[in-house]
């Protein structure tokens, strides 16, 4: 009797350690291929704000991938979502705020540019950001967003080609916000 006392117990914490787990077990974001070269993180235990959600982080770093790319997945409530929501539909706002000096003691000295991307069913914008110096390669990012009631969930993909982001931002887009 004590012993399949003690085999039900063991049996229930290993159910318990096992479902416990699935939270440190990484989602790939949809959209992306499936081969070896990318890699996810698992987001939802490590950084858990009450603000935002972070639902998946996939990567693809070279030599295996080039260009280097990551991508992300994020839902947004409240005040953080209407600001991310206004800033997908007007990005120069974005520029502006990072052209800035407020708060720095030296003014940011990048070159950034925005645009509006219109293709597709959800607002989304690009940003390219590169040293005034021309100093170190550009960095290239595209976001997309999809509002649900008080929920905004946002693509995001950033990387050193901007075709290549762009690109893979739409087809995120498309697969984990529906099209």
């Amino acid at each position: 009797m004590l012993l399949r006392l003690l085999r039900f117990s063991v049996l229930i914490l290993a159910l318990g350690l096992a479902l416990g787990s699935c939270g440190y077990i990484p989602r790939q974001v949809a959209g992306l291929p499936t081969d070896a070269s990318w890699d996810a993180l698992p987001l939802r235990k490590w950084l858990a704000e009450d603000r935002s959600e972070p639902v998946a982080l996939s990567f693809c770093a070279p030599p295996e991938c080039s260009p280097g790319l990551a991508v992300s997945v994020v839902r947004l409530t409240g005040k953080d979502a209407d600001i991310t929501e206004a800033v997908l539909k007007d990005p120069e706002r974005l520029a502006r705020a990072l052209r800035s000096p407020a708060g720095r003691a030296k003014p940011v000295k990048t070159l950034i540019t925005v645009e509006r991307l219109r293709e597709g069913p959800y607002p989304g914008f690009a940003i390219d950001l590169a040293p005034a110096d021309g100093g170190k390669r550009p960095a290239y990012g595209a976001a997309f967003g999809r509002r649900e009631g008080e929920t905004l969930s946002v693509v995001l993909a950033i990387g050193e080609v901007q075709d290549a982001v762009r690109e893979t931002a739409r087809q995120v887009a498309a697969r984990e916000l529906g099209s």
